[in-house]
């Protein structure tokens, strides 16, 4: 796999192909070792907002970087791609990745386990995957629990054995929790998938196709839902950081290249 570094984050350049075959085979890694070994594998679908507080929060940064895949969720990842790494890359969303496994899930024999929204969210997305994908939705619990129901959740999933684990606490509240019962999970891979199950219930509608490819699905999610103005407020701020680090970049390169000529000078210098 090759592998960016933006702000600190080591982050996949896999387009939706590549990410697919990449989750499957950390799957059968995780079926292989079997008898309910804690073998878990995760996959973190970054965007600008989450890499952000990331800068500022040292813990996340830690989560995002032992993930075994990070895969670029937003615009301002791919952007910020261009412009620090002069890498053209493919938009890998939460939402889209759930979606394309969960199409590969009957024919591979995946079973899929969906923890999170609101109570009634996760059962109908379940629902509507069954009809969709045929996807074998083995379990499901909304994410509306309490720390002392946390070790039955747990291991409700474990006894459900599922494949993937879907996680819609949104970010990074799903990061964490996944940090903090990764060795207690037994499943070969889980996912943060933020809000997904709304969308795919049927709950909150996606952005039209022509905001998904403009890349601007922030726009349309600000103008359903105005309270996020707040969150929304970290985009210009990484994007301002990630500029910031472009100048550094080449205030260095220039440095470097007249270091460079004043030694072939010096060296043209006679005796």
């Amino acid at each position: 796999m090759a592998e960016m570094e933006i702000l600190g984050a080591k982050i996949s350049d896999y387009d939706m192909v590549e990410t697919v075959c990449s989750a499957a085979a950390l799957i059968d890694v995780g079926r292989q070792a079997g008898k309910g070994e804690p073998m878990l594998h995760q996959i973190v679908t970054l965007n600008a907002e989450i890499l952000y507080k990331a800068q500022t929060d040292a813990r996340l940064m830690e989560i995002i970087n032992q993930a075994e895949l990070v895969t670029p969720d937003g615009s301002g990842i791919v952007m910020a791609a261009q412009k620090l790494c002069n890498r053209q890359i493919e938009r890998v969303t939460g939402i889209d990745l759930m979606q394309e496994l969960c199409k590969q899930s009957a024919a591979c024999g995946w079973q899929v386990y969906l923890l999170g929204a609101k109570p009634g969210v996760a059962e109908q997305a379940a629902q509507n995957l069954r009809e969709q994908y045929n996807t074998n939705v083995c379990g499901w619990h909304d994410g509306y629990f309490k720390e002392d129901e946390q070790a039955w959740i747990i291991g409700e999933i474990n006894e459900k054995k599922p494949d993937i684990l879907f996680v819609g606490l949104g970010a990074p509240r799903q990061e964490f929790w996944i940090a903090e019962n990764r060795s207690r999970l037994r499943v070969p891979l889980v996912i943060g998938v933020g809000g997904c199950f709304d969308v795919i219930s049927g709950n909150l509608k996606r952005a039209p196709q022509i905001f998904q490819q403009m890349g601007v699905e922030w726009l349309w999610r600000l103008l359903k839902e105005p309270w996020r103005f707040g969150r929304m407020l970290a985009l210009p701020k990484f994007m301002m950081l990630v500029n910031s680090q472009v100048k550094a970049k080449k205030r260095l390169a220039q440095a470097n290249q007249r270091q460079m000529e004043d030694g072939r000078r010096e060296k043209k210098l006679p005796q």
